[in-house]
């Protein structure tokens, strides 16, 4: 119900008025229930005019009614014989009710590892709405994301080797480009799984752990280490790596090409604590290689266990190398390690600077 107030706007300077249009002003004033009965009540056979002024001498406190409000709404009334207004038009939304959003969630919660799209398919519910249902209700979904689960001793062994680590960069701000950071990693002919199509739907986070394995599967296990901006490697292993394996590979490949034309040579070499790098030989080799400086398990440094996210390789390196080599499809052993060996080449000195800064930040986090 709306009244109409009409302005003239004239300019009164020097009381000579202005030719301008005139502006008109729509105020919107909306009319209680009660007060559209009490319209009706008091309408008897009078003008609309009469019953306008009588109702609004009646509410001198609110905004007046115009005869064309009252007319609208005598029309209105002898019509439906309601003073109410009609329901206004469009398609509702059913789709998103609680018995709906109840059978959804309930669906979500026997199979969470479904994804909308089917769901939708399944239940005929557009995929807009499935997400506006689990959106009210505040389920998310929670990605697969590779964890190491630590014990109760870790975080303070991997305190000590952080504080380790900044006492070193405190003394020497180039330390981070010392040390020749290490690792191995299979890459596998079929691929890896891809985790942006691993969803779990959920109202908390469920902490999901994916106990799939690639078995039987042809693989090629790599090694490789970050020394300052320099790519040592890839190189090769065939099988699973042993200790005598392992020990072989770097007295016959690695260390022998660190050997550079100025005759620099790492300070300190690091590893972590898999079972081949555990060996006799391979520790009394390092320690004549590196005495005193080499990080490991049970080195003079210790290698805080389950620590990926503070090896270069873990947090950039295998993640960056099966991205690129993952790009296409890869035909065989020999194409899978011809794509390894170009994306390792691929990566500039700038890159693996700024990794060995971000390594520098992570030390600093874990303290």
């Amino acid at each position: 119900m709306y009244r109409r107030y009409v302005f003239r706007i004239q300019n009164m300077s020097n009381c000579i008025p202005l030719q301008l249009p005139f502006k008109k002003v729509v105020f919107r004033i909306q009319l209680t229930r009660e007060e559209r009965i009490e319209i009706v009540l008091i309408s008897g056979e009078r003008s609309n005019r009469v019953i306008a002024a009588d109702f609004n001498a009646r509410h001198p406190m609110r905004p007046p009614i115009s005869y064309a409000t009252v007319s609208k709404l005598l029309a209105k009334f002898r019509e439906t014989g309601s003073v109410l207004d009609l329901p206004k038009c469009g398609r509702k939304k059913t789709v998103t009710n609680e018995e709906t959003s109840v059978a959804v969630l309930a669906s979500f919660s026997k199979s969470p590892q479904r994804s909308t799209r089917r769901m939708s398919l399944e239940s005929g519910i557009s995929r807009t709405s499935l997400r506006r249902i689990l959106a009210t209700h505040k389920w998310h979904p929670y990605k697969l994301q590779l964890l190491q689960h630590l014990n109760e001793d870790d975080p303070d062994r991997r305190t000590e080797f952080a504080e380790w680590a900044k006492q070193k960069l405190e003394q020497d701000s180039q330390f981070t480009q010392k040390v020749l950071f290490s690792d191995e990693a299979n890459f596998y002919v079929n691929g890896e799984v891809n985790k942006q199509n691993h969803r779990y739907w959920s109202d908390v986070n469920p902490h999901w752990m994916d106990p799939s394995k690639t078995v039987g599967t042809t693989k090629v296990m790599v090694w490789c280490g970050i020394w300052g901006t320099t790519i040592v490697g890839p190189f090769f292993i065939n099988g699973n790596v042993k200790a005598t394996g392992y020990l072989k590979l770097l007295h016959d490949d690695v260390f022998p090409s660190l050997c550079t034309e100025a005759g620099t040579f790492p300070e300190f070499f690091q590893q972590d604590g898999a079972p081949p790098h555990y060996g006799c030989q391979v520790r009394a080799f390092l320690d004549e290689q590196f005495p005193g400086k080499w990080i490991g398990r049970r080195g003079p440094v210790e290698w805080p266990p389950r620590s990926p996210d503070l090896t270069p390789l873990n947090f950039y390196l295998w993640g960056h190398l099966k991205a690129i080599v993952y790009g296409v499809k890869i035909r065989d052993v020999q194409h899978l390690k011809l794509r390894i060996l170009d994306a390792c080449a691929g990566i500039s000195p700038a890159v693996l600077l700024s990794v060995c800064e971000e390594w520098e930040k992570r030390v600093a986090l874990t303290i």
